[in-house]
Formats: structure tokens, C-alpha cells, sequence
């Protein structure tokens, strides 16, 4: 989960994926490697108020990132909440099978999504997931014409501007919204990308 722009849901979208995969039976580790701790201190927060999150956070560093999932069930996820820059951007985005690159609808975001996205799929497959988006809006159909126009890579599903996303903060996600959309989106496209590997 990476983007070159702070404020883009990068934590928000770690932990309400995960929790997904914890609702439907599966096992998932959200690396921490953003050096505002916001995933470790949800986490935190979360299990000082009498509601864990269903899965693990661990902070995360280039060592670890190098060995990202080393020991552990190969059908568990692991899910990396990156900083903006710097060589730990670097080591997630090596790490990583895939990058999700965030981004909302606005024009100063969605550049910086594409610098990402670039910079990213140099090494990694990548594609853009828009957020916190106000769906009747201009802002919003400008985005999707700009990104289809440019052929970028996006995931179908959409997550709207929601109060209860930025109350979530410190609890354990109840509703997962249009997460739940893309985690079967996510889970299509792991299969995909595992295929691939087999067919190499």
C-alpha cells in the first residue's frame, strides 16, 4: 500500500482489507512501516478499548521487508503500510507482489499517483485504487476519464468518502463497505498473479 503522497488512506485501507481477510477465514500481518506508526497505534488503540483488531500489526524495517513472509503460510497475506519515500518505500515496493497506490479524486492526487504508479511498476505490478471519493461529483468523473484516458490500471471497485472511515480510528472496523468488494478483487488478482508464477 504505497503512494508518494501522505493523507491518501494508505492506513485506512491496510487495516479494512486485512479485516476482511479476517472476516472470511483468512490470516493477515499489516506490516507498519510508516514512521508515523499510524497501523501500530490503531492497533493499539484498538485493543486498549476492548476491540483487537482480527489480525496482526508488526512495525516493519528494510530487514524485515527483505524478508517479508519467510516462515510463514504461504496462503497468509501480507499487507505493507509504506511511508512516503525513502529506501523503506524502496524496500516495500521490492517486497511486495503488488502495490496498491491509494489516491482520491483530486488533481493534485492523482498526479502524484501516477508518479507512484511509475516509479512503482519499474519492479512490481501495480495499479491505482481510488478512495475517499465523492461520487457525484465532477472531480470524481474527471478522474476516472483521466486515469481510463491514460490506460492506467485501477481496480474496479471505488470507496466513498465515508464518516465512518475517518471515525474508525482505534476500533476494530464493524462495517467494511466496499472493502469487501475489493478484497474479492484482491483475491482474483492473487490468483492471478500465482498462476503466473507457476506458468514462469
Amino acid at each position: 500500500m504505497a503512494n508518494i503522497k501522505g493523507g491518501v488512506a494508505k492506513t485506512t485501507s491496510s487495516v479494512y482489507i486485512a479485516e476482511a481477510i479476517a472476516r472470511r477465514g483468512g490470516t493477515a500481518t499489516v506490516y507498519d512501516a510508516d514512521p508515523q506508526s499510524s497501523a501500530s497505534l490503531w492497533a493499539d488503540a484498538a485493543r486498549d478499548n476492548g476491540q483487537a483488531l482480527g489480525f496482526e500489526v508488526r512495525p516493519a524495517n528494510v530487514s524485515t521487508l527483505a524478508h517479508l513472509g519467510e516462515g510463514e503460510d504461504p496462503a497468509a497475506w501480507q499487507i505493507v503500510d509504506a511511508p512516503p519515500q525513502g529506501k523503506l518505500l524502496q524496500a516495500a515496493v521490492a517486497a511486495a507482489d503488488f502495490v496498491m497506490i491509494p489516491t482520491t479524486d483530486s488533481p493534485m492526487d492523482l498526479q502524484q499517483a501516477w508518479a507512484m504508479l511509475d516509479e512503482a511498476r519499474r519492479t512490481t505490478p501495480a495499479a491505482v485504487l481510488i478512495v475517499r471519493a465523492e461520487l457525484n461529483t465532477t472531480a470524481y468523473r474527471e478522474t476516472i476519464q483521466a486515469l481510463d484516458e491514460a490506460d492506467t490500471p485501477r481496480f474496479d471497485t471505488v470507496v466513498p468518502k465515508r464518516q465512518d472511515f475517518k471515525k474508525a480510528l482505534g476500533s476494530r472496523p464493524i462495517r467494511l463497505y466496499e472493502y469487501r468488494d475489493l478484497l474479492t478483487e484482491l483475491i482474483a488478482l492473487a490468483k492471478e498473479l500465482n498462476s503466473g508464477k507457476e506458468r514462469g
